[in-house]
């Protein structure tokens, strides 16, 4: 399960992560600071 960063700090703009799985579509990470519904 990935670490939503972004719940704990919505203004984080980087962190370190480890791709835990590679798929046709993407990469999962261990952790993201991405917030999925944000847009742009």
């Amino acid at each position: 399960m990935t670490e939503e960063l972004f719940r704990e700090d919505a203004y984080l703009k980087s962190c370190t992560a480890s791709v835990t799985a590679v798929h046709d579509r993407g990469i999962e990470l261990d952790r993201t600071v991405f917030y999925p519904t944000g847009g742009g």
